[in-house]
């Protein structure tokens, strides 16, 4: 796994109740995922990454397919995202973990 390249939001369109509707990640040049964010119907934002004690579990295995393969899925619409789109919901995701701990 390199440095981040490149950042990557999709929407599932089909997906299940407790399955997670909005996937954003880091990805490095290979298009592996380095840092993960998932958002569920509710609202809920879960972010993970190599750091995560759980990461084998939650982590995606092997790399995302290009847009284009992505998108030719009626299930998926998917795009590039910029690095600050990406961190200013991985920081969303990191204060809603801290206040679910809290509280």
């Amino acid at each position: 796994m390199g440095p981040a390249d490149s950042y990557f939001h999709a929407v599932w369109i089909d997906a299940q109740e407790d399955e997670p509707i909005e996937w954003f990640d880091e990805l490095d040049a290979s298009r592996l995922s380095i840092r993960c964010v998932r958002k569920y119907r509710d609202g809920r934002l879960e972010a993970y990454s190599y750091a995560s004690g759980n990461w084998r579990d939650v982590m995606p295995e092997g790399s995302f397919p290009p847009l284009a393969v992505i998108n030719r899925d009626p299930q998926f619409v998917a795009k590039e995202i910029s690095k600050s789109e990406f961190e200013f919901v991985w920081d969303q995701a990191k204060r809603s973990a801290i206040d679910q701990r809290m509280g």
